[in-house]
């Protein structure tokens, strides 16, 4: 029996009885000097992945070769040959078996007349019997055999398909792919109950207003898709445990509300489905991407990330992160090109990961993506390092101490047009400033509102709200009074036909009224900030009983406050003023100065983006160990000061 415990607020697995911290470990490429390398620096967990597919870099996921060999046709001996090198390189370790549900070439070549493209077209091929049936019979016959022969040393399993293995569909964005004929198409014209309606396109679905209105027909076909995906999701979950019974754990890579890719156009949308289904107990995300690993970044999540918990789940942090061991070619020829320029790059970052897992309450990640990104002795030491000291935290107690709740709705980003940025903007931009406001907050799922203790919140954002129904509208009044509320861009402006400013100045109390022009351009002190291109619709406040914060370089007033409402024009306004909305909130303030943070009851995260002398807000005096570099400072008066590099990651434990 394998099942997800918590004790003192800090998660573990435990496994027939016995607990082991979530420190993980996986490769494209498992060997024995990386499985050996993870092995010998503690990590108890590990995965093994089953696939005879190419990836998208057109190299295999697994050179160990697949199982899937026909309709009810297996031949397990790949798995069992790399089943055997693990044991024999980390024989205490215990493994999560992660399959690969797409189409295989014997599938393909029997349905020669339709889309079978699983990798690229997954809400279409959601809708196929056949190959839905039996991905579901070799999932449950791979659990079957996999449990009589090494079930004792198994702990978990996962699914994969779709683009990446993590359930993206490309449709929309395949120039290639002819949807006329296709189930979907069919499915969505009976739906709106137009049978010639034409079949929407990137093109279509970028033009029109920014705001795309969730009761056309394009809101319409983008709902369909994605609850496609979803509700294949929980089909094969729910036929995994039929055999499984919820005596192991089980998993997948799904849902990202925050990152740089193509949000609206993924269909993955729906998550909440699938992160509420009993089904399904872990979620797994690589750390977020671009900007967020650079040393002058702030380490972030490509979830709602607080949600998986409230939902009963464990999250899973895949830190992915390309060292400078990774430039040499694969199997193709190709040389990955987002890799650090040293070590030191790669551990400060890599240090800020460990503190936001630990922060989250979530679960550590070692992905050595191609194989040899830790073989250089420097970086042994360092995952040897990381995770003792992971082992070492999980022996005290942690507890959110966030005095902030950020909320994002999944269903509302397929209101947004992909070209205008806005989801990028709304999540990804803003969050990131967020976290340069010098206190931790907690990100949700906007349905997840009602389910929170709100005592524990002094200040309340809704970053994408668009959709607000007018139950969660009266819920808001009702029930965060006292609270500070901050509503950005377009958030409850949907009255149920059309956008409307007037719906959105009644939320917040304050005249919000549709802006004349569409030059986006603020400021708010001495930061500048904009949309990254232009927007409709874009909003200003002419309330003269409200407080402006932040104006348009017209003079214009694009950010004010009206009592226990504030509202702001542009999601992704910066740190700054983030910082003295919640200070005014009387939220506690640990950076003054755009640091990221990492920050709970346990301890206190910080790494230097933006200064070298560093000035810590402590709630207590006394003597503070930092972690990484086993030094003492005290903090005086309330302020814990300190000089480092910038880019240097520091963990601060208040000693007893």
């Amino acid at each position: 029996m394998v099942k997800i415990i918590y004790d003192k607020g800090i998660p573990f697995i435990d496994i027939n009885g016995e607990r082991f911290d979530p420190a993980a470990f996986r490769s494209f490429r498992p060997r024995p000097d990386n499985v050996l390398l993870a092995s010998r620096a503690g990590i108890e967990l590990m995965q093994i992945l089953v696939s005879g597919l190419p990836c998208t870099l057109q190299v295999p996921y697994s050179m160990y070769g697949g199982v899937w060999m026909g309709d009810g046709v297996y031949d397990f001996t790949a798995f069992d040959n790399q089943f055997a090198m693990f044991r024999r390189y980390a024989p205490n370790a215990y493994f999560n078996v992660m399959l690969q549900l797409d189409v295989c070439p014997w599938f393909a070549q029997q349905h020669p007349d339709e889309d079978t493209d699983s990798y690229h077209h997954i809400s279409e091929l959601a809708l196929n019997e056949d190959w839905k049936r039996s991905a579901a019979d070799y999932l449950k016959a791979f659990i079957t055999y996999a449990e009589e022969k090494y079930g004792d040393r198994i702990w978990g399993y996962s699914i994969a398909a779709g683009l990446s293995n993590e359930w993206f569909d490309d449709s929309l964005i395949d120039k290639n792919f002819d949807r006329e004929n296709t189930r979907l198409t069919k499915l969505w014209r009976d739906a709106i109950g137009k049978p010639d309606a034409k079949v929407p396109t990137v093109a279509s679905l970028d033009t029109g207003c920014d705001l795309r209105k969730p009761d056309s027909d394009e809101y319409r076909y983008l709902e369909l898709a994605t609850n496609q995906i979803s509700n294949l999701i929980c089909y094969f979950a729910a036929e995994a445990q039929k055999v499984l019974q919820h005596q192991k754990l089980f998993g997948l890579f799904y849902g990202y509300a925050i990152t740089s890719g193509p949000l609206v156009y993924w269909n993955t949308n729906g998550y909440e489905q699938v992160w509420r289904s009993p089904d399904i107990d872990m979620l797994y995300s690589p750390a977020a991407y671009h900007e967020n690993r650079f040393l002058s970044g702030v380490s972030s999540y490509q979830y709602t990330v607080d949600s998986i918990r409230l939902n009963g789940k464990l999250y899973l942090h895949e830190n992915d992160h390309r060292t400078d061991l990774a430039r040499f070619p694969l199997e193709n020829g190709t040389i990955l090109k987002d890799c650090y320029n040293s070590f030191e790059e790669w551990r400060e970052v890599f240090r800020r990961e460990l503190c936001n897992v630990m922060q989250k309450q979530a679960a550590f990640w070692w992905f050595d993506f191609f194989g040899g990104y830790y073989s250089a002795p420097e970086y042994a030491e360092e995952l040897k390092l990381e995770t003792e000291l992971f082992h070492k935290m999980a022996q005290g107690e942690r507890e959110s101490n966030a005095e902030i709740a950020v909320f994002i709705d999944p269903i509302s980003l397929m209101c947004v047009r992909q070209h205008t940025r806005l989801a990028h903007e709304l999540s990804m931009n803003a969050t990131d400033e967020l976290l340069r406001c010098g206190a931790p907050f907690e990100l949700y799922n906007l349905s997840d509102l009602p389910k929170l203790d709100v005592s524990r919140y002094k200040m309340f954002v809704f970053l994408n709200a668009y959709l607000l129904t007018d139950e969660m509208r009266s819920w808001i009044k009702d029930h965060l009074q006292g609270k500070t509320k901050v509503f950005a861009h377009a958030s409850a402006m949907w009255n149920g036909k059309d956008f409307s400013a007037e719906h959105l100045s009644e939320m917040c109390g304050m005249h919000i009224a549709l802006r004349e022009s569409s030059e986006s351009a603020s400021v708010y002190q001495d930061a500048h900030y904009r949309f990254s291109k232009e927007v409709q619709p874009l909003l200003q406040v002419e309330d003269e009983s409200a407080e402006p914060l932040a104006y348009f370089e017209d003079g214009a007033v694009s950010c004010a406050r009206k009592g226990e409402y504030v509202y702001t024009c542009i999601p992704q306004s910066p740190w700054q003023l983030w910082r003295d909305i919640a200070k005014e909130a009387g939220v506690h303030i640990w950076d003054e100065n755009g640091g990221g943070t990492s920050i709970c009851s346990q301890f206190v995260g910080a790494y230097t983006t933006l200064r070298e002398d560093c000035e810590l807000h402590m709630k207590e005096d006394g003597i503070y160990r930092e972690m990484f570099h086993d030094q003492t400072y005290e903090c005086r008066d309330g302020v814990l000061k300190y000089t480092v590099p910038k880019g240097t990651t520091m963990l601060f434990v208040k000693e007893k």
